[in-house]
């Protein structure tokens, strides 16, 4: 978990989500996996081109004030963690 689909379409999405450059704006952490076994944690997301095995539709926004998530992406996995850990549920 979590296991997302990308969308091109805002209304089909279940969360809407931001990519800031900087750390201390984002909700959470995230480190971007291609192995769906390492995506265990919700900080750690791996995509499928298959919506059907998703987790969740993601919709990624250029409006910050639009986004139900703000998200920093991190190189390293053991960075990856929620930084507002009252939006967790939305995963």
């Amino acid at each position: 978990m979590p296991k997302l689909f990308k969308t091109d379409i805002a209304s089909e999405a279940d969360l809407k989500v931001f990519v800031t450059d900087i750390r201390s704006e984002a909700d959470l952490v995230v480190y971007e996996t291609t192995d769906e076994w390492a995506a265990t944690e919700s900080p750690i997301w791996c995509y499928t081109d298959i919506q059907s095995e998703a987790d969740k539709i993601v919709y990624f926004t250029d409006l910050q004030f639009d986004a139900d998530l703000t998200i920093y992406k991190t190189d390293v996995q053991s960075d990856a963690e929620w930084v507002n850990s009252a939006k967790s549920d939305l995963l």
